[in-house]
């Protein structure tokens, strides 16, 4: 395996295997609004791909689990399963299973800064706030369909340094008023960080492959966040690398994943100096 080596946030990107780009996507609306889910199934067919409305939490799980979609559209005020709820099954269900995580964006009423920070740090790829912008509901399909043709975004040249500091500035521009927010922020990124690779590095000695996937899987959705890549996809690839129960290669890439979680801390403060 390549070694990433300490400080690789600031010279290189992450470097994913190429896939085919594909047509179109089946996309699942999970929301028990008509209103909502109409409108949402109807953007999604403008955009070249498949909409498949699907009312009960429950029954889409199975339907997820099954492989019938390839990204998934989550209300999270749900009666009677949430979606904070709904993808924590999800998620359990395909590390039991052995299955690859089907991306899932919340769709949702709870739209403030807070309320994007928690969807995010839950798990899911995305936060798509009620009512819906058509350019912001775009935006966020086109990212998670990336691979596929009528959604297919154009390269980001950006690194993951700029993103990283454009994110900063994003975060002191929240709460202009309170100084205090953006900083905040990042020192509950610091120490979620730090807590998910103890528990990394626990699950992988104590080698129980879904905590140590299920940790990883958080730690991802916090590196997207704040929109570094490389750090994302090498928490991405320790989560597959636990559904083939590769140990070793396991501990291996963790010291990676600590040094460049390393770099991504120093650039974080630096930035909000």
């Amino acid at each position: 395996m390549r070694r990433a080596g300490r400080g690789a946030l600031m010279d290189r990107e992450s470097e994913p295997n190429p896939s085919p780009q594909r047509t179109s996507a089946r996309v699942a609306v999970v929301d028990d609004d008509p209103l909502s889910s109409s409108m949402q199934a109807h953007l999604v067919s403008l955009l070249g791909h498949r909409a498949i409305v699907e009312t009960d939490p429950h029954q889409a799980i199975e339907r997820a689990l099954a492989g019938e979609f390839d990204l998934v559209l989550l209300d999270i005020g749900m009666p009677g399963l949430n979606g904070f709820e709904a993808l924590q099954q999800l998620r359990k269900r395909e590390a039991s299973e052995k299955r690859s995580p089907v991306p899932v964006i919340a769709v949702t009423g709870y739209a403030s800064e807070p309320d994007r920070l928690r969807c995010l740090m839950s798990g899911f790829a995305d936060h798509v706030s009620k009512p819906i912008h058509a350019d912001v509901f775009e935006a966020a399909l086109r990212r998670a369909l990336s691979d596929y043709g009528p959604g297919a975004s154009a390269p980001d040249t950006q690194s993951d340094a700029d993103r990283l500091r454009a994110t900063v500035r994003r975060l002191a521009d929240v709460k202009p008023q309170d100084r205090s927010f953006g900083p905040t922020v990042m020192e509950r990124f610091a120490l979620r960080s730090q807590q998910l690779l103890e528990a990394i590095r626990m699950a992988l000695d104590e080698h129980d492959a879904e905590q140590l996937a299920r940790s990883a899987r958080a730690m991802r959705s916090s590196a997207e966040f704040l929109g570094v890549n490389r750090l994302a996809a090498m928490c991405a690839q320790l989560e597959q690398l636990m559904l083939a129960q590769q140990w070793s290669s396991a501990g291996q890439l963790l010291e990676d994943i600590e040094h460049e979680n390393q770099a991504v801390l120093t650039v974080l403060f630096e930035s909000a100096r």
